[in-house]
């Protein structure tokens, strides 16, 4: 069935670009001024290639969400921005701060790869290796775009960009003073201050941006649900020559939220798991209750530096260094439903990465080729009040990677071919334990086997009838995390103890992804319609299963990670964007997804269907601008989906098919001029779940009809 598909599957490829009539799904800045007739997209993205190309040339399905768009629909995190992207599922299990996810295209969370100015961020000592840990966090301090790469992206971005690519990209310093303070209040005990500053010299030689917010749930969902937030950004250049430019960027984060206890299956569970349960809060399911002991505690430090030297007109040369130091601290105590004990586990994780790389432009082309080396360390400790059972774990890891990517413009720019090849070699370092007995003490370890993806990518802009055909295919991996081969679990029956989770030989994850589509603009570019078709599938993957071998003699009596063969995900994108006058923008976007999995993802259920994914979505963002004065809705409609619930009375895992989400937020505000427009007072207001839809994700609450106001000045 699965060969027959994918046959199917290459042949609608083929003659998808002849069957579609369709056009852009380029989420663009609309002009701060408006003009009387809309004006061609010229921005310029990095996301898709690696290096700035219009995005009317680009070849693969991109979006970009503006500052002002965010501006205008008062988002203040990533997560928030990303909900109107086509193909994108966008989680978040209990409100603000706490865990969110993005699940690209019908895959899984840790599909998504997460960039901040083209560095990866992700949390060595997270469960698959991603940023998930830290998607929450990621509060919107200071950001002129995010570029969002729709398809597989390893051989650009490696690890973790199997579905899909997120670039947070902050703002290039400007010559002289620039400033804003802003504070919002609001429902839920929502306090934020955000300001930020920028300075630099008239020559361009110098210049920087710093940047501070700081989030305040006071309350949350159900009126003890706090969350606190603090993100400091600042952004330095120096250019000494006209042919050298130095710059560094720095990214801190702090944060603190109180976990709920959760969710949990209601009266007497299923004798068995077979099946599904159409879920019903308060009949049978249990949503997240409050736990008065359990708190996260979380930071991470980004660090970036980067040199670009011109060595002729036709070649640069470029060098970087990143370091990512990520930690997490999760406290629980024995209160809060269900039966819990005291402990402590605190996990921590170090990324280093340097690469340097070539430039090379030629006629038609843009070939880069270099090397990147990368050392990360994970760090798992856990501790009891009695001591009993506390332990400590470090491992690291370290690997070389070649590349090489090639741009090809043909035909005065209509033609555009992109390909991309990328090979990672790695090696382990030694695993230290605290204890003589504990877990994976005398196990045998061995390397990764070495990870290479192929990509490539084509396009062809009919200049007469503004139509562009492309298509996309590639291949893409993911690294067994660190946590995945040497994880571990706390037992609280019997003598308290951490047990073994993990496999130190597991294998990389590895995938193979196809898209094709077509876009079309129409009356002079007051409408760009598009329509893509794309189809992954995940050859490998790493699973969790509950009953798995010891590994050498450390049992794993509470199941573990192991390889396994993963599934497809399929579908159809179809968006739209609409300016009828020069004021006026609608986006409208609809997904419809089918992902199945070879082997059910929760054991014994005999469900297939990839869990937490609707399988349609449609999202509408409207703007209305009247001079000074605009009115944003934001839409998104999904269907229902499935998620799992673990029951503390039968220790299983059960299915539930859980109604999707109708929210929509309205958003209005208006801005004055100050001193001759020197300066600007913004005052603004957004009511978030404007029609009060009660809904669950996975069994989480989420927040009714509520309101926040705010007020901006800028220079």
């Amino acid at each position: 069935m699965w060969a027959e598909e994918g046959k199917i599957v290459k042949h609608f490829l083929f003659v998808l670009p002849f069957l579609c009539a369709a056009a852009v799904s380029a989420q663009t800045d609309p002009a701060a001024t408006p003009s009387p007739t809309p004006q061609p997209i010229r921005e310029t993205v990095t996301v898709s290639a690696d290096a700035p190309q219009p995005l009317d040339e680009v070849s693969k399905t991109v979006n970009v969400i503006s500052g002002q768009e965010m501006r205008e629909r008062a988002d203040f995190s990533l997560v928030e921005s990303l909900r109107s992207i086509p193909g994108f599922r966008i989680q978040q299990l209990g409100g603000f701060g706490r865990t969110a996810n993005i699940k690209t295209r019908g895959l899984r969370n840790q599909d998504t790869a997460v960039l901040v100015d083209g560095v990866r961020l992700r949390d060595a000592s997270a469960i698959t290796g991603d940023a998930t840990p830290f998607l929450s966090d990621l509060t919107l301090t200071s950001v002129s775009s995010v570029e969002v790469l729709r398809g597989s992206g390893s051989s650009l971005y490696g690890t973790n960009a199997i579905g899909g690519t997120v670039n947070f990209i902050t703002p290039t310093p400007r010559p002289g003073p620039h400033g804003q303070l802003s504070y919002a209040a609001g429902g839920l005990g929502l306090q934020r201050f955000r300001g930020n500053f920028s300075d630099g010299t008239s020559d361009g030689k110098f210049g920087f941006n710093l940047a501070l917010a700081r989030t305040a749930y006071t309350k949350g969902i159900d009126g003890n649900d706090d969350a606190f937030n603090t993100n400091f950004q600042s952004r330095l250049l120096f250019q000494p020559t006209a042919t050298t430019n130095i710059s560094g960027r720095f990214f801190v984060s702090d944060a603190y939220v109180r976990l709920n206890s959760n969710p949990d299956t209601f009266g007497t569970p299923p004798a068995s798991n077979r099946g599904i349960i159409d879920a019903a809060a308060g009949v049978n399911f249990a949503p997240d209750a409050d736990d008065p002991d359990a708190v996260q505690k979380s930071q991470f430090f980004l660090g970036h530096v980067a040199l670009t030297q011109i060595l002729r007109p036709d070649v640069i040369f470029t060098a970087n260094y990143a370091g990512l130091r990520t930690s997490r601290n999760n406290e629980n105590g024995p209160l809060g439903v269900g039966f819990q004990s005291a402990s402590t586990s605190v996990f921590d994780g170090t990324i280093q990465t340097a690469n340097a790389a070539i430039n090379w432009t030629p006629r038609n082309h843009d070939i880069k080729f270099g090397y990147e080396f990368e050392h990360e360390k994970f760090g798992n400790e856990g501790f009891t009040p009695s001591g009993t059972g506390n332990f400590d774990t470090r491992v690291t890891q370290q690997s070389s990677t070649l590349f090489v990517r090639d741009l090809v413009s043909l035909f005065d720019g209509r033609l555009q071919l992109a390909g991309g090849f990328r090979t990672q070699f790695f090696g382990l370092g030694t695993p230290r334990f605290s204890l003589a007995n504990a877990p994976y003490s005398g196990v045998a370890v061995s390397d990764i086997p070495a990870a290479v993806t192929l990509d490539g990518a084509a396009s062809y802009f009919f200049r007469s009838s503004g139509t562009k055909l492309r298509a996309h295919i590639g291949t893409g991996y993911r690294v067994p995390s660190l946590y995945e081969r040497f994880g571990t679990f706390f037992n609280s029956f019997g003598t308290p103890s951490f047990v073994a989770l993990g496999d130190p030989g597991l294998k990389p994850e590895r995938s193979i992804a196809y898209d094709g589509g077509i876009e079309q603009s129409i009356a002079g570019d007051r409408v760009r319609l598009s329509a893509v078709y794309f189809y992954t599938q995940l050859t490998d993957t790493i699973g969790y299963g509950n009953v798995v071998p010891a590994i050498g003699t450390t049992p794993r009596p509470f199941g573990g990670y192991i390889n396994q063969k993963g599934g497809i995900a399929r579908g159809g994108e179809f968006s739209g964007r609409f300016a009828p006058t020069s004021s006026t923008e609608l986006f409208g976007s609809y997904t419809l997804t089918k992902s199945l999995q070879r082997q059910p993802q929760v054991a014994g259920s005999g469900v297939i269907e990839t869990l937490g994914i609707p399988e349609h979505q449609f999202t509408l963002v409207a703007t209305q601008r009247f001079e000074r004065f605009w009115v944003n809705f934001d839409l998104l409609v999904s269907s229902s989906y499935l998620a799992p619930i673990f029951s503390n009375s039968s220790f299983s895992t059960y299915v539930y098919r859980f109604e999707g989400n109708r929210r929509g937020d309205l958003t209005a505000g208006y801005t004055f001029k100050l001193n001759k427009e020197r300066f600007d007072l913004r005052v603004f207001g957004t009511v978030e779940n404007v029609f009060d839809n009660e809904y669950f994700e996975n069994g989480f609450r989420t927040a009714g009809r509520n309101a926040r106001a705010g007020v901006s000045f800028g220079f």
